[in-house]
């Protein structure tokens, strides 16, 4: 795929905490409903220490979401991540096959740098990050969105190896 310049950068809007009693009503306001459910969902996991492991997430319990979820496995300490679930809504938007593929290989490569600077800083501190962009589309150019990060572990209290994100479309 070639790739036109983009839009809108990444560009963050929120750095969560550990405790969801930080959230304010503002940032909300910014989510998704489905978002914001997961978000919430990611706040009951989450241990006294560290992060919450990834096996203990169960797409169940924010079914309306599931199809703007998108699985990140973090290689080495945030230089990259590997696609390993994609929702429907966002492999229908970004093209399919994209489960085994790196970001730094298939991304556009405005947004590899920002995206992968999320990344490394996620994986440093464990926070939820809310972010916005632009992402292009197979059939309609570029599309806006509201993209909610939040890190798990391989196991309960370990350190960050996965990014969860829910994804909201403009359209």
């Amino acid at each position: 795929m070639v790739y036109t310049p983009s839009i809108q950068n990444n560009q963050m809007v929120w750095k969560g905490s550990r405790q969801v009693e930080d959230l304010t009503d503002a940032v909300a306001r910014e989510m998704s409903a489905d978002q914001w459910m997961t978000l919430t969902y990611w706040y009951r996991m989450l241990p006294a220490e560290g992060l919450p492991a990834r096996n203990r997430f169960d797409p169940l319990e924010v079914w309306s979401a599931v199809a703007r979820i998108v699985l990140f496995e973090i290689v080495g300490q945030g230089e990259d991540v590997i696609f390993r679930l994609v929702g429907e809504d966002f492999e229908m938007r970004a093209g399919s096959g994209l489960r085994g593929q790196r970001f730094s290989e298939i991304g556009n490569p405005a947004q590899v740098p920002p995206t992968l600077a999320i990344v490394e800083e996620m994986y440093r501190d464990g926070r939820p990050i809310l972010s916005a962009g632009s992402l292009a589309t197979l059939d309609r150019g570029y599309v806006g969105y509201r993209r909610l990060a939040m890190p798990f572990a391989e196991e309960d209290g370990g350190p960050a190896r996965y990014i969860l994100c829910c994804y909201a479309f403009d359209r």
